[in-house]
């Protein structure tokens, strides 16, 4: 519903949109021309192919058809639906754009002379040449063609709101005068100037280079408003786009957006639009592989980017033959087609101009993607970067507002400044060679999604397709009872799934824990419930951990999450986004679809969440013996589970040691989250893990040092032991049954790392399959009471 201000109406003059005031939007009725008639051209497809079938019986309509006596009825039946599709298609306003479409970009360029000039007015002319006859239909012909652009955004957006004031929010926005103004976002009504509603001095700009019709800056809108930037320039070199974008922010009625059609080497701030003016945010979409001399631009972007902005790119790319960056490697064929193909429409991907871009910058998140542009067959690559300068280190900026505050006493200043500061890091860097990618480190501006996620070998993550946890198994409740935790203590764990980790953190909150995992996919899982504690609001925190989905969480991913994930989580999670419910992914995953299946084949899904329900333990053993356990225990489910994937031996002793005791002795109802979960694919609000339950989750949020306390390792528990813990820092090690796979070298070695890196009086845990271990020796000798 449409404020009830005189100027809204006026605001969509000529717009097609009829608006009253007080009224909902509606779009003025228009006469439909046939052929929008789509499904005339079906039902004609239907007649004419029945016609051709009754043909067969017809005697005589063949013999005087010409050709149609020697054609196949399936040949030509196939061939009469291909034409009528394809005429049907072309016929309407969205087929008659593709064909002009596939006009400029693959006929019409060879059937004249391009400028071959390297100078501004020769490129401008080749790119006008190519854009003229298409400006109109740019937007419409190039959504499918241009992905990545909505996550660029949305990652961008995420990254400026950490560190430039968000004056204007999706909800609302209070001004200087009070009032509360609808954002453009939910209602497409013309924003406020911002130097009406400005809250901060801080002046910032966006510059959008390359950004041909504005399609990515009215985008943007819905992410980060517009009102929130003083100034929005648009920079692009061709003149009938540029003209597009003229008339798009006209009709917006954006003052603030000024379309500049020029080279964008040459751009510079306009001197009346204030020396303050601090650039806070450059995007390229698919406008770096277009031009033609590339470095001067680059190199003039490090000197006009602030040292707090974020610079966002999405494009097509090629990898190098070898690549540092296993997610980003291509095949020998996709490398040469793409890099040939495209250069006939002078778009040039050779990886030298990402690869400069990432030398002159700093990454803070990447991801590498492909385009399945026509399922199954074509698949375009493109690249989605997001960075910021080298060098802008956040304890500086800290130091320097340090000095600035001056309303404050001497001593409450330093204590702001210090709870402001990022908490000391004990670590000493490994050595990983070239293997390290170009990150930001966790002490930039922009380094929050390195806050837990330790530096490793990029190396490691092609030989990890997935997790093998997405939950853990073993009790935390059975360590605190025995690990006498404090709030000085320092750990070391295992990752697993995290839980466990989290339940200590939330019930305690040690000084330190140290998360080890060789397993990159494990420690994404973990990095995913850190960045959601810290990012969302319990009940999307609930729905995505607690029952296993949350809706659009891909789009989460980007405006919530990205900040706090490291590079590589938010890779992992955004190429694996697509999962419909996270218990059933990874290892473990693979098991529960094992069980789900069963139970849907038996028809025992209302049979197990009678057991799962059931009020007391005898009614749920009863259940479990006489419905549930004959079918779980059946001979071809267990001679599938006697896999290795499943690390369990023998399928049929396990879960009847396992089973058995544990729906006959705990109530999976209110008691067992561990069993209770993987049934029901979700857990109980009254029966689940502590960080999930509101109270965890509040002091988990409420305590930021109970988060902060958390050092991500991606490598083995002896190479961490060895490389970056302190000797004597660790007070509790808890090693979980790992130790049951090692070799008695392997353990001894490990077992040594343990003791020399623990404080006198420190505790290491186990726990083993076996109920009297063999490394127990080697624990004793290496000093472990």
């Amino acid at each position: 519903i449409t404020p009830r201000n005189k100027h809204v109406p006026s605001a969509h003059v000529g717009g097609g949109v009829r608006v009253g005031v007080g009224a909902r939007l509606k779009h003025a009725a228009k006469p439909r021309s046939i052929l929008q008639y789509k499904r005339l051209y079906f039902y004609s497809a239907v007649v004419l192919l029945g016609a051709y079938a009754a043909s067969d019986y017809v005697p005589g309509l063949r013999a005087h058809v010409a050709g149609l006596q020697y054609a196949p009825s399936g040949v030509l039946t196939a061939l009469l639906v291909v034409l009528v599709s394809a005429g049907a298609f072309f016929a309407t306003p969205s087929g008659r754009a593709y064909v002009r479409f596939a006009w400029n970009c693959f006929i019409k360029p060879f059937l004249r002379r391009k400028p071959n000039g390297v100078d501004s007015s020769e490129h401008q002319n080749r790119l006008e040449a190519f854009y003229e006859g298409q400006a109109d239909i740019y937007d419409e012909t190039r959504k499918r063609l241009l992905r990545g652009r909505s996550t660029m955004l949305k990652l961008c957006a995420a990254q400026l709101a950490q560190f430039y004031p968000v004056r204007f929010a999706n909800d609302f926005q209070v001004g200087r005068a009070g009032e509360t103004v609808e954002d453009p976002s939910v209602l497409p009504s013309p924003p406020i100037s911002p130097s009406i509603l400005a809250n901060s001095d801080k002046r910032y700009a966006w510059i959008d280079i390359g950004g041909g019709t504005g399609s990515n800056i009215e985008l943007m809108n819905q992410f980060f408003p517009i009102r929130n930037f003083d100034k929005v320039y648009l920079v692009d070199i061709t003149p009938s786009l540029c003209k597009v974008a003229q008339e798009r922010f006209k009709r917006l009625g954006w003052s603030n957006v000024t379309v500049v059609c020029m080279d964008a080497s040459k751009f510079a701030i306009p001197k009346e639009d204030g020396e303050d003016l601090e650039i806070a945010l450059i995007t390229m979409s698919y406008s770096l592989s277009m031009i033609e001399s590339f470095y001067p631009i680059i190199d003039r972007l490090v000197s006009v980017l602030s040292p707090n902005g974020i610079f966002g790119v999405a494009d097509f790319y090629v990898s190098p033959k070898r690549s540092s960056d296993p997610t980003r490697q291509h095949s020998w064929l996709m490398r040469w087609f793409w890099a040939v193909w495209f250069d006939l429409d002078n778009i040039y991907l050779h990886h030298s101009r990402r690869d400069y871009l990432e030398h002159k910058f700093k990454t803070i998140k990447t991801l590498n993607g492909k385009n399945l542009f026509v399922k199954p067959f074509v698949t375009i690559p493109y690249y989605v970067w997001i960075g910021a300068q080298q060098g802008a280190e956040l304890t500086p900026l800290l130091d320097k507002a340090a000095e600035q505050m001056d309303s404050d006493s001497e001593e409450e200043q330093e204590e702001n400044v210090e709870q402001s500061r990022p908490r000391e890091v004990d670590f000493t860097a490994p050595d990983l060679s070239s293997s390290v990618l170009p990150h930001v480190s966790s002490d930039h501006v922009h380094g929050q999604g390195l806050r837990w996620r330790q530096p490793f070998d990029s190396a490691l993550i092609p030989r990890f397709s997935t997790y093998i946890y997405a939950f853990a198994w073993e009790d935390p409740r059975v360590d605190l009872e025995f690990l006498d935790l404090t709030r000085r203590d320092k750990m070391l764990v295992i990752t697993s799934g995290g839980c466990n980790a989290l339940e200590y953190a939330a019930k305690v909150g040690p000084a330190r824990i140290h998360c080890v995992d060789l397993n990159p996919c494990q420690n994404n899982m973990l990095e995913l419930k850190l960045a959601g504690i810290t990012a969302l609001q319990y009940q999307d925190f609930w729905r995505l951990f607690g029952e296993g989905f949350l809706p659009n969480f891909s789009s989460v991913l980007d405006t919530h999450l990205s900040p706090y994930l490291s590079p590589y989580a938010y890779h992992f999670w955004k190429q694996t986004a697509g999962f419909k419910n996270l218990f059933k992914t990874g290892c473990s995953g693979l098991a529960i679809r094992v069980f789900q299946f069963v139970m849907r084949a038996r028809g025992l899904q209302p049979v197990v969440t009678r057991m799962c329900e059931a009020d007391t333990i005898e009614e749920q053993y009863d259940i479990w013996v006489n419905e549930v356990r004959p079918h779980f225990l059946s001979k071809w489910l267990i001679m599938l589970l006697n896999n290795d994937r499943f690390l369990w031996g023998s399928a049929y002793e396990y879960m009847v040691n396992t089973l058995d005791p544990i729906v006959k002795s705990t109530h999976l109802k209110t008691d067992n989250h561990f069993y209770y979960m993987p049934l029901m694919l979700k857990y109980n609000p009254q029966n689940a893990p502590a960080y999930l339950t509101p109270e965890g989750f509040a002091a988990l949020q409420a305590d930021s040092s109970r988060v902060d306390a958390f050092r991500i390792h991606t490598s083995t528990i002896l190479d961490v032991l060895t490389k970056e813990v302190a000797d004597g820092e660790l007070t509790r090690v808890l090693l979980m049954d790992h130790l049951d796979w090692f070799s008695a070298e392997d353990a001894a070695a490990e077992i040594g790392a343990v003791h020399r890196k623990m404080e006198k009086g420190g505790r290491v845990y186990w726990r083993s399959a076996g109920k009297f271990p063999w490394y127990n020796s080697i624990f004793e000798e290496a000093g472990f009471e």
